[in-house]
């Protein structure tokens, strides 16, 4: 049986340990590398692009720290680079993230990545996951995609501007950042939060980012 390649994107080391580990038990899978960075990954995708090497599949974070260990890096940024470098021969994404929430689980969806595992699955599923998308399939568990209906189903009745406001709380930002973001002013953005709580009838903040 051939052995498959992958690529390890993960800001947490003991992660990363633990899953080389885990797929090196068997002869099934070798790490072509790792990185904890979108800007890592870069580098690392760029000079495997350049030497013809193709990773069969491309286990992703989302949310990555950087360098000083501060957060800022959005592992799906990753994807539009690997079109660029990789062509029709990009290799597949596997997301695996520690959010179920519905914005994570969307933005992988946009971004085109192939599979969607939470941590706190059992490595079983990871391996079925990763096995099926190497054979050209995709992985959504039924979990995940019940959520992503019941959720969109909500978001019907919000404006354009309160379904953003929507996917940055879920993104953990807090209501100055999401100003910012927007160019809003912050009494605006607590309206807008106001609003959205009556509408999706949850009793805070807390609840909205874990819906």
């Amino acid at each position: 049986m051939k052995t498959k390649t992958l690529i390890l994107i993960d800001d947490h080391d003991m992660i990363r340990r633990g899953l080389v580990s885990w797929l090196t038990e068997d002869k099934d899978w070798q790490v072509l590398g790792e990185a904890a960075s979108v800007t890592e990954a870069a580098v690392l995708c760029k000079d495997l692009a350049l030497s013809n090497s193709l990773p069969d599949l491309i286990l992703l974070d989302i949310d990555l720290k950087d360098a000083a260990g501060s957060p800022g890096s959005w592992g799906l940024d990753l994807i539009p680079m690997l079109q660029e470098w990789y062509g029709k021969k990009t290799p597949p994404v596997l997301v695996y993230s520690i959010y179920d929430d519905y914005a994570h689980l969307k933005a992988a969806f946009r971004a085109k990545a192939r599979g969607y595992v939470c941590k706190s699955q059992d490595t079983a599923e990871l391996r079925t996951a990763m096995e099926k998308i190497v054979q050209g399939g995709e992985w959504f568990s039924q979990d995940i995609l019940s959520r992503i209906t019941a959720v969109s189903d909500l978001m019907l009745s919000l404006t354009k501007r309160e379904r953003r406001v929507f996917d940055l709380v879920q993104r953990r930002l807090s209501n100055r950042e999401i100003a910012a973001e927007l160019g809003i002013s912050l009494r605006t953005v607590e309206n807008n939060l106001s609003i959205i709580y009556d509408k999706t009838a949850v009793k805070g903040r807390r609840e909205l980012e874990t819906l």
